[in-house]
């Protein structure tokens, strides 16, 4: 594959994510529902590594990350860089083994990418006792979330089509 066509590819996917990124800034940041307000980014990460495999999966989850970390207010330092660096490898592994491209795959990755992101949350609060709280939340946050992988998966699905070519 040429460099050129990987180029062009990648840029689109950071248009199309830098999309979404204004559409989690301007929409989701001003909706509350149960008390939690949705988030994106774990779902990003989930649908883009089940269309760019294990090996260009992890490699945007590592970016991805490394923007949230240094753009919000992560729970620990370097904490999005790692976990959807781990949860985009998970969840392209078994989106490569399991399913084809598609709204489940793209589901299933999304549910990989929130449990480990959750999971590694919790082990972040378990000192402080308040994992208990802190699951109620993720599975809060999860529930609020997922109705927004019908905006996040056709714009990913949508990039996929036109960039992708077979040799």
């Amino acid at each position: 594959m040429p460099k050129r066509y990987l180029v062009f590819r990648w840029c689109v996917y950071a248009l199309a994510t830098l999309l979404l990124s204004f559409f989690q800034l301007l929409v989701t940041d001003h909706i509350s529902l149960l008390g939690v307000i949705p988030f994106l980014p774990p779902m990003v990460v989930g649908v883009v590594a089940s269309y760019a495999g294990s090996r260009a999966g992890p490699v945007f989850a590592l970016v991805y990350g490394l923007l949230c970390d240094l753009g919000g207010s992560p729970p620990a330092p370097g904490f999005f860089t790692l976990v959807f660096t781990l949860a985009a490898l998970v969840a392209a592994l078994m989106a490569e083994r399991l399913f084809s491209p598609g709204f489940l795959c793209s589901l299933m990755a999304t549910s990989v990418c929130y449990l480990l992101t959750a999971l590694a949350r919790l082990l972040l609060l378990a000192p402080d006792g308040s994992a208990g709280a802190g699951a109620l939340l993720a599975a809060e946050e999860f529930l609020v979330s997922l109705p927004f992988l019908l905006v996040v998966f056709p714009v990913y699905r949508w990039v996929h089509r036109k960039t992708w070519i077979e040799y």
